[in-house]
């Protein structure tokens, strides 16, 4: 039935998880009469009803300073570990209550020890209260530590120390609470060092009582995966596209922002811009007691206040389970199981799911679900799980590879023009000057064949990649050699592809670094418009860390910044990652990127894991290039995995030779193993006698992979391209329409 009043008593049925609740802010008032009975603790009444007009901030809350005086009651009563405990396993208790399968508390430690508790006491207090509420309820929760802004960042430091240590007892993310103004989270760079490298989860209150730069600073220098409230993130749609970009959840807490007058009126919250947006937005609590409120209740507020339909409750459930800090098989499992009830739900009670239908790719596209197999009854295998066959699964061949439509995120400019182009340019320069290349030392006989091996021998890349690159020094070279990728990526049924190019490989002769990339941009728009019902061409801009220095790097920035809606992103390549003990020196080059909110791919871990963490964190990539030693270290796959974070690799002789150490398997079948979302690149695709499609080929083979893996393969290059998230979605959403015609969809649930 269309516009169907969304009940509260359906909303109480939907599975629900909430990722922003506070401790010391959603005890029970009747448990706070209790404890401070039993602790001898004086309280202003006694009496149910006097404690909660002073401790309730529905009704008179005046101002944030106003709303936070009720914790003065909260914490006098949370002093004792037997309290935390009970109050912990209590909110639990309501959670479940009220339809909750996963919660995640915070607080902060240091708040709990004025009367002799020591930090790991407190800590012990709480997981305790974690394990008993698993224990007698069907509710998973976890827990978040918070620094506090208002101190001194050495305890902010000592409380990121207690987070790792506790990691393994249930303690899923650290977070940065209290006022933002003049208390900025950069501030507060040591214990983000120590939670970024012990690859912690985090998530900071940000944009609830500032500007939108305070959710920056704590994205771009602290790496918040989640932000916390975020109203003043519409004061920058560049960083609310970011963010769509990114993927960084928002937690939404729409009557505590209220309440606190962070918004004038419930309509004023931006959560509906943000949903619209592409955002993803989690509808949260923030502090259940002082706010007087359920997660049931938040979502009757958003959705009589906002008119949310039930496909966009529906979505909203699913953004809260996407956003865990759980680890991604349990998440992953989670999310998708909520959906599927949450879809019965609204089914049974007689609500129209066309809406579901008209968004079917979203659903198959996030918790991969067939939403047209649900809404028309197919009755699902037991637990929800696909049945499928090892024996029946189709037989990958070259010829199906080759039919594949394919997405191509590193193709690197000077060197993937063809041999066939590349011995043309020779020609053409032998006849100008046949001398030419004896002045540059190099020997190029007459014969092509043998022209190709010197290229694609593999044991002197350095020669081949000086002749690669000596081929494209003019005007007429560069537009050429742009023209050659193009139709032969077209040749390899690439639809989408992503060209690297660095300005000053090409001043060899007699262009300027400016006048080579006018070039290349004339070259890629001509070329664009002539092919553009074929394939669709982007650009990145990138520096080698093995010739340009922190000054040339920055100044190539400076210039994407001028060139910023040409480029999609910008790289940073080279024979080996920045080291560790120079990366300070890139420190405004990585700043500028940020501020711009430019995505950057960066080369890391060919023998080091260490620089695959400094390049998430310190560099900021949104996509690292190689990282073939993360299978080394379990806690970097997981990392990699829960947060999704792409990994550029093929079959190059670079990675054979960093990964001989595997003789049991093969990196690229571990990291997808892994459930690590690897992005196979053609690089420099001259330097190697096979297509894309040849290549992937004898990946398939290498790594024996299957149907399923390939599709996961070939759907990852679109998915992590460096386009904004709606244009990604398209060429995902006909990927999958690709593969729905060869009866082959179901292959990606």
């Amino acid at each position: 039935m269309e516009n169907k009043e969304i009940t509260v008593d359906i909303i109480k049925k939907l599975p629900k998880c909430d990722l922003h609740r506070h401790l010391d802010g959603s005890i029970r008032i009747s448990t706070i009469l209790e404890l401070a009975k039993e602790q001898n603790v004086t309280l202003p009444t006694d009496e149910y009803e006097k404690l909660s007009e002073l401790i309730l901030k529905d009704k008179n809350c005046t101002s944030l300073v106003n709303f936070l005086e009720a914790f003065h009651y909260t914490l006098r009563v949370l002093q004792k570990a037997y309290a935390i405990t009970r109050v912990f396993y209590e909110i639990c208790e309501d959670a479940y209550r009220d339809g909750l399968k996963y919660l995640e508390i915070r607080f902060s430690p240091i708040l709990h020890i004025e009367e002799g508790l020591s930090l790991s006491e407190v800590m012990l207090a709480v997981t305790k209260g974690l394990a008993l509420a698993e224990l007698k309820l069907s509710i998973k929760a976890r827990i978040i530590v918070c620094g506090m802004r208002h101190m001194p960042p050495q305890i902010c430091k000592d409380l990121a120390e207690i987070a790792w240590r506790y990691k393994s007892s249930g303690v899923c993310g650290f977070d940065l609470a209290g006022p933002e103004k003049g208390f900025s989270s950069v501030l507060f760079k040591e214990a983000f060092q120590i939670i970024r490298n012990k690859g912690i989860n985090c998530t900071i209150h940000s944009g609830e009582d500032s500007d939108y730069r305070s959710v920056s600073d704590s994205i771009h220098h602290c790496g918040a995966h989640r932000i916390g409230h975020g109203i003043a993130i519409q004061q920058s749609p560049e960083l609310l596209n970011f963010m769509v970009d990114r993927r960084i959840p928002i937690e939404c807490c729409i009557t505590s922002n209220h309440q606190i007058k962070g918004i004038a009126t419930l309509s004023d919250h931006p959560i509906r811009k943000y949903f619209d947006s592409g955002a993803m937005v989690v509808i949260c609590c923030d502090n259940c007691t002082m706010s007087n409120v359920t997660s049931s209740h938040e979502f009757k507020v958003a959705i009589d206040t906002f008119k949310f339909t039930v496909e966009e409750v529906i979505r909203l459930v699913d953004y809260s389970f996407a956003s865990t800090f759980l680890e991604a098989p349990l998440k992953n499992l989670l999310r998708r199981e909520s959906v599927i009830e949450a879809i019965q739900i609204f089914k049974d009670s007689g609500y129209d799911l066309s809406g579901l239908l008209r968004n079917k790719d979203y659903y198959l596209e996030g918790p991969g679900i067939d939403i047209e197999e649900i809404v028309n009854g197919v009755k699902l295998p037991n637990l929800n799980l696909l049945v499928t066959n090892q024996n029946t699964l189709p037989k990958v061949t070259l010829e199906m590879l080759e039919k594949f439509p394919k997405s191509d995120v590193h193709c690197t400019f000077d060197g993937s023009v063809s041999v066939n182009q590349m011995w043309k340019e020779v020609q053409l320069l032998l006849e100008q000057n046949p001398k030419y290349f004896h002045r540059v030392g190099i020997e190029i006989g007459s014969d092509q064949s043998e022209f190709q091996s010197i290229l694609q021998a593999g044991n002197n890349q350095g020669l081949a990649k000086n002749i690669m690159n000596l081929l494209l020094q003019s005007r007429e070279q560069i537009q050429r050699g742009f023209l050659d990728i193009i139709q032969d990526a077209i040749k390899d049924n690439v639809k989408y592809i992503e060209i690297t190019f660095r300005p000053f490989s090409h001043c060899k002769e007699n262009l300027t670094y400016r006048q080579a990339l006018e070039v290349f941009l004339e070259s890629k728009k001509s070329i664009q418009n002539q092919y553009r019902d074929q394939i669709e061409i982007s650009l990145i801009l990138n520096s080698s860390s093995d010739y340009d220095s922190p000054i040339e790097t920055f100044t190539l920035v400076n210039l994407l910044l001028e060139h910023k809606t040409d480029f999609v992103g910008f790289g940073i390549f080279g024979s080996e990652p920045i080291p560790q003990d120079h990366i300070k020196e890139y420190t405004e080059i990585f700043s500028l990127l940020k501020v711009n909110n430019i995505k950057l791919v960066q080369f890391a871990g060919r023998s080091d894991i260490g620089s695959i963490f400094s390049t998430i964190h310190i560099a900021g990539a949104s996509r690292l290039s190689g990282c073939f030693q993360a299978h080394k270290l379990p806690k970097v796959l997981t990392y990699l995995s829960n947060y999704q974070i792409p990994i550029e690799i093929s079959l190059t002789d670079r990675l054979k030779l960093s990964t001989a150490d595997l003789s049991f398997t093969t990196p690229i079948r571990h990291l997808l193993d892994n459930n690590v979302p690897v992005v196979i690149c053609s690089f420099k695709n001259s330097m190697y006698p096979l297509t894309r499609s040849q290549m992937l080929f004898e990946i398939v083979k290498n790594s024996q992979l299957d149907i399923r893996h390939v599709i996961r393969l070939l759907k990852n290059s679109f998915s992590y391209s460096f386009r904004d998230h709606h244009s990604r979605f398209k060429s995902t959403t006909k990927f999958n329409e690709y593969l729905h015609s060869l009866n082959l969809k179901h292959y990606l649930l």
